[in-house]
Order: structure tokens, then sequence, then C-alpha cells
């Protein structure tokens, strides 16, 4: 019968040979255990090695002690070194934006603090991958103390991106102080990806036309106040156009019903202005210019555009008008009405009015003409060259087809243009249209719809400067909460762009203060906004990032300083409100 385990921990010497020769010799405990039937290690620690070729054990240095840990009666002096400078800046836009206490209302506070430090890493890195954060915490303080590894935050995202509650509420926070009258950009980006184990990533349209599976990112973007307000992620083969109505009931949780909603030509539909109607919303949409009742209008008006008393004051080479109309619109029925004999399902018309303007830019023609002629003349000159029409991209087939006539006998090849097609492709060149139910003015409307372009300038910062532009997680709910993380991110970017540009649009203009007013003053102004103008975001964050923070303490005193600032600099950091902790 054999001897039972007596579970006691056992120490003894190994020794453990290594690929390049030499040999280990290591302590190790060991314990047997029971149930598996093995012996299990407890612990290995080296004590030394034999080099190869060699019978000498050579003792290994001990382990250095870390800064944290050397003894205090070492020097008599603890001291410390940090960078503070950017991360300062960084700590104002959050609390002046409102974006930290949004946040930390959000959730609760360890969840808070990292979210934030990731976020605050995104924006002072310019889009680093996270797990450049494991060194970069050590230099630079962050709101999260007790440090972020690669688990830290891979649990984060996945509690976040299941935590549908925090998202919204902060989604709500974001629209606190833009409920009054908002103007809100509706539009998408698609993210590519290799990966197959998302399974939000399908073909569809691809905005970066590289040809991958794509994730759909849509985004409410306030363009007042330039901020991002909320997203959705969606698979990627979802079309534009049928993801409004559940924008606009986002909307309405999020207590912003009588927001305007301003899109482009991708999220135009009868449906979706039927949508928006029902629901209440104002919008203001760019309509194509070939739709049959939009193309009726401009034929009717094309004399009266060209007017002068029709120039836009702000773009004197856009003329434009607005027309009201009386359209019909179709709903279909969400449930039956047995006193109106309806079924569900059935559909109902109803009328409405709405406001079509209509703009004309010439030079917009001559530069769409150009184009046209310049593309079609390459392509007939390719054919006539000997390329096979049936190799060619199903785009360009189409193309060949609508606008040229080729004849070929033997090996000779004669292309002719199909001179009325083009004539009739190039008819509302220079031409476009808005739709909307509320602005009756035609160059109010176009100024509200120019600057949706800043939802454009907003996806390019979060594919540039928050490493957005991949995946780079396995699952849905993972990625769901990465793309929190990034929003915040991107909040803040938002906000420091902002400060700074209406910081430059004051520079070196007298204000009438007699102090401001003097030319020392002036001309120091005019030396920053030289300096804001060739400097982007990322860069003004690095050159502050020089600025360190130095505390030391003894057993008799304890004393703070930071590295010393030009008055450029320190001018500055007063109009932005940031002041150093010392």
């Amino acid at each position: 019968m054999p001897a039972k385990p007596s579970g006691e921990v056992k120490t003894s010497t190994v020794r453990c040979a290594q690929k390049n020769g030499d040999i280990y010799l290591l302590e190790r405990q060991t314990v047997y255990d029971a149930v598996k039937k093995q012996t299990k290690i407890l612990s290995s620690k080296l004590l030394a090695k034999i080099p190869k070729g060699s019978e000498t054990e050579v003792p290994t240095r001990p382990k250095r002690s870390s800064f944290e840990n050397e003894p205090a009666n070492f020097t008599g002096i603890n001291a410390a070194r940090r960078h503070i400078g950017m991360m300062q800046i960084i700590d104002h836009i959050g609390t002046a934006s409102g974006i930290d206490s949004g946040i930390y209302s959000s959730t609760d506070l360890g969840t808070a603090q990292k979210i934030l430090s990731l976020a605050r890493y995104l924006l002072a890195t310019d889009g680093h991958s996270l797990p450049g954060i494991l060194s970069w915490q050590f230099s630079h303080p962050l709101p999260y103390e007790d440090g972020i590894s690669e688990s830290v935050y891979h649990d984060l995202f996945l509690r976040v991106g299941r935590n549908e509650s925090l998202q919204q509420r902060f989604f709500a926070s974001r629209c606190e102080g833009i409920r009054e009258r908002a103007v809100l950009a509706y539009d998408s980006t698609t993210i590519s990806t290799y990966s197959n184990n998302q399974i939000e990533a399908r073909y569809g349209y691809n905005k970066d036309d590289d040809g991958l599976k794509t994730i759909k990112l849509l985004t409410l973007y306030s363009i007042e106040t330039r901020q991002p307000v909320a997203f959705t992620k969606q698979p990627g083969n979802i079309p534009d156009v049928i993801t409004i109505e559940n924008a606009l009931k986002e909307l309405s949780v999020l207590g912003m019903g009588n927001a305007q909603i301003v899109t482009d030509n991708g999220y135009y539909s009868e449906r979706n202005l039927a949508s928006l109607f029902l629901a209440d919303f104002d919008f203001i949409t760019l309509a194509k210019v070939n739709l049959k009742w939009v193309s009726a209008e401009i034929e009717s008006h094309r004399e009266e555009l060209g007017k002068v008393s029709n120039v836009c004051p702000f773009d004197r080479l856009t003329h434009g008008i607005t027309l009201t109309c009386m359209h019909d619109f179709v709903k279909v029925r969400k449930y039956a009405g047995h006193k109106r004999g309806i079924q569900k399902g059935d559909e109902e018309t109803f009328r409405r009015r709405v406001y079509l303007s209509i703009f004309f830019n010439p030079s917009r023609k001559v530069a769409d003409d150009l184009y046209f002629d310049s593309d079609l003349i390459e392509l007939k000159t390719s054919i006539e060259g000997g390329t096979d029409i049936v190799g060619l991209a199903e785009s360009l087939q189409k193309k060949v087809e609508k606008y040229l006539h080729v004849i070929r006998r033997g090996s000779h090849t004669r292309v002719t243009i199909n001179e009325a097609a083009c004539s009739e492709a190039k008819k509302y060149h220079g031409y476009f249209a808005l739709v909307s139910n509320c602005e009756k003015e035609p160059f109010e409307c176009l100024r509200k719809y120019r600057k949706r372009e800043t939802i454009e300038s907003y996806f390019e910062s979060m594919k540039q400067h928050a490493d957005g532009a991949r995946v780079r997680v396995w699952d849905t709910d993972t990625l769901r909460g990465r793309m929190f993380v990034q929003f915040v991110a991107l909040c803040y970017y938002e906000y420091l762009s902002k400060e700074i540009c209406n910081m430059k649009s004051t520079l070196g203009i007298a204000n009438g203060d007699p102090e401001h007013d003097k030319a020392k003053n002036l001309a120091l102004e005019k030396k920053l906004k030289y300096w804001l103008d060739d400097s982007s975001i990322y860069l003004v964050l690095q050159w502050f990032d020089t600025v360190e923070g130095v505390e030391v303490s003894t057993k008799l005193t304890r004393k703070r300083w930071s590295t010393e600032i030009t008055l450029r600099d320190k001018m500055f950091l007063e109009k932005m409100g940031v002041s150093m902790p010392y």
C-alpha cells in the first residue's frame, strides 16, 4: 500500500539546461498534489548559472530595488519628477467642458477614472496604440493612479461595452448644454478590418475604398458647439438611408425632441422625410437634383437664379432661392385602425409643406463639366488604344454603355461620343438643392448645411488622432467599449480645438482696453497666433509636455517647482485658463 502524501513543501536545487548551453541552478519549492497525482511547482528562484564550457558557478546579480523602494536613509531625500504641463491643460479641458463630470456621474469612481485616463492618453499621444500606456503612465499623472495594464483596459472595454446605461447617461450629459434649439449633423463613417471574428464586419460601401469588410459608425454631432453628442455602431452592409428612425428615437430619449437634424443626400428618401415629419423634428437635408420634383423646380426657376439680388452674401459665387412646395408623403401603418377600417401595414398618404432651397454656382459648373469631359475623353482614348471593355470596372462599363458608341471593325476600334446623353448628364452641373421643413431663408439654410462639414473633420480626427482607423479587438461588446473611450477622447479633442480656434480669432486685435492694446502686448499676441497657426493640436500639447514638475521632501522640508516657460507660453496658458499646480 503506497504511503499517504505528507503535503509538506519541499525545497531542492535543480539544474536547468538553456538553449545557449548555459546551465541555470534554481532553488525550487514543490508540493505533491494528491488530487491530480503530480508534483506542483510553487516557486523557482535563480541562484547561479554555469556558463557554457565551464564548471564554475557564477552567482547572479541581486535584483535592483525600484526607485520607490529605496531605503529612506539612503540619501535622506525623497524626490519625484513628472510631466505636468500637457496633463494640466488636459485636466482643465475635462473640467471646463463638463466631460469629466459627465463620466463621473455616469458610473462608479474606478471605472470613470479608467475611462478618463485612457481617453487622456489617446489625446496626449495623438492616438498611439494602447499598450504604450504601460510605460507612459509612470511619467504622466492620470486620474486612475493604481496603474493600467492590458488586462485592465480589455476588462474595462468589455464592461463598458455591455453597460448601455453608462453610455446613455454620458450622452445625456452631452446634450444638457445644447437642448435649446440644437442643430445636429448626422452622418456615418466606416472602419475597415481584416478580422473574421467581428460578426458586424461585413462587405458594404467602404468609404476608405480599401476593399475590406467594414463596421459602420454613426454619430450625432452638434455643429454649433462643435461637440459630438452620441454614437452607435452597425454592421457595415446597412445603408445610411435606413438608419434615421433609430437616431430619432435616441434623440427623443435624450430629451432632444426640438433638435434640428442636418444630413447629406445619403440619408435623403421620401420615407425618411416622412419619419422626420411624423416625429416632429426639424430637418435640413441635401437632395439629389435629378429627383423629378426637384428638377422640375430648377427648370422653372433657372432665370431667377441668375439675378444679382439672389447672390449669397457670404459666398458671392453662389446664387440661391427658396421655394415653398406642398408635397405628398406616404407612411406605413404600424397598428390597425378598426374604426376607419385600416389594417396594419396599409399605406396612408399625408401632405406637408416643405421649403426647397435651390442653389447655382457657375464656377462649380465649370469644374464639374471639366472633370466630366476629361474623364470621358480619357476613357475614350483608352478604349481606342485597345483596352477591353469587359476588363473594365463595372462603373466604367456602365459609363461606356451610356456615353460612348463603340464600333469595332477587325483590329480597328472607332469610338464616338453620345452627345445627347452627355448634355443631359451635364444639365444640372453647378446646381444643388436643400430640403427643409423649417428654414425659409436660403442662405441661412446654406450656412447651417455647410457647418455640417465639421462632422467630416470629426471623423478624420477619430481615425488619425484617436486610433480609430482599425478595430483592434475581438468581439462586439469589447469594440463598443473601445469606441466609447475613443468617443470621450474625441470630446476632449474637439473642445480643445474649438477653444484654440476661438482664441486665435481674438489674438492681436485691439479691443478698447488700454492695458490690452499696448503695442508690446499685441505683438506678443500676434507671435502666439503665428505659432498656433503653424501647430497642430498634438504639437501644441507636446510643446507643453516638456514642462516638468519636481517634488522633493526631506525630514525638515518639502519643496515643489516646475520648468520655466516663455512669455508666449504663459500667455497661452492664461488665455486657456490653465494654472500650473507648482
